[in-house]
């Protein structure tokens, strides 16, 4: 395995901990071999070893995966393996940081690079909160400090004609990439010869996470956006954008059945894509024309985990 170009110069161990390792990560089964491998104490060995064995997945996801135990308090739960750790070994036991992709959210004619991030923090049955490395780290960040960022093409292919229709669906941070869309057509394109642009959002409450609400309210009361918000716990029933969906099909029919439109899907990749492909069948009609804008790429979809 070649050697990580920031590997191939002299490094405190410190900078290699603080700038290369996630101490953050849940630690795969193979850590638990490596701590097994040098352990002095035959209970905790024992334990490693199930850990680290087929048989032990579904122990080790438990311990591990289930409540988010990061790798450092793994290391403090087996103080007689830590305690025996070698220099390779630690760099066996230890991933490295990997990079974090976010959608801009601006259009480059905004003079501006924005992002739109959720700060993970969560609980469970640890004492400590879970906290999302990135994120967090990008929230104690102060004005003057500068990142060294880099970027690429986004993965949408938007219709080359501008009449073309577009309908989005972004939950979320998955608002992100149709927020620079909308932009971009606000500040830049000439509205008399752009076609529909639909957006379907969805957060938990229209007084907590509602994201860019004050630009998507101005979109939409200038014409430039017929917009639909799904707030799953403002009212005692659940409403997700696949159940504004269903109650479309009339607009949804014309803009990509008759219209010949695109239909654009941004978020998290969990239950939400599928359940969105299923709601556009039963609103238009027909699964099968679904299934044939994926095949011609009037379907796109952009999700992550």
């Amino acid at each position: 395995m070649p050697v990580p170009a920031i590997l191939r110069k002299p490094l405190p161990l410190e900078r290699i901990a603080q700038q290369y390792w996630d101490l953050t990560a849940i630690p795969r089964a193979r850590a638990f071999a490596v701590l097994a491998r040098t352990c002095p104490n035959d209970l905790e060995c024992e334990k490693l070893r199930e850990f680290s064995s087929y048989e032990g997945q579904e122990e080790l996801f438990s311990y591990a995966n289930r409540p988010r135990r990061t790798i450092l308090e793994v290391l403090q739960d087996f103080p007689h393996a830590t305690g025996a750790l070698t220099m390779a070994a630690l760099f066996e036991l230890f991933q490295p940081i990997k990079p974090r992709a976010f959608s801009i959210a601006s259009s480059a004619a905004s003079g501006k690079l924005q992002i739109l991030v959720a700060v993970i923090e969560y609980r469970t049955k640890l004492k400590e909160p879970r906290k999302g490395l990135c994120s967090n780290w990008l929230k104690r960040l102060q004005p003057g400090h500068t990142l060294r960022v880099w970027t690429r093409k986004g993965t949408f292919q938007l219709p080359t004609d501008p009449a073309t229709p577009i309908v989005m669906v972004g939950p979320g941070t998955g608002l992100a990439p149709f927020r620079a869309i909308l932009q971009e057509r606000e500040l830049v394109a000439d509205r008399r010869k752009g076609g529909l642009l639909v957006l379907f959002f969805g957060c938990r409450k229209s007084t907590a996470d509602f994201h860019c609400e004050e630009d998507l309210r101005r979109m939409e009361s200038s014409g430039l956006l017929t917009l639909f918000c799904a707030f799953s716990r403002d009212q005692e029933d659940k409403v997700y954008v696949q159940h504004l969906i269903r109650k479309q099909g009339d607009l949804l029919k014309k803009a990509l059945m008759e219209q010949n439109g695109m239909f654009l899907l941004s978020g998290s990749s969990k239950n939400m894509p599928e359940a969105v492909r299923e709601a556009l069948g039963e609103a238009i009609g027909s699964s099968l024309y679904v299934e044939d804008m994926m095949k011609t790429e009037r379907y796109q979809e952009e999700t992550w985990a």
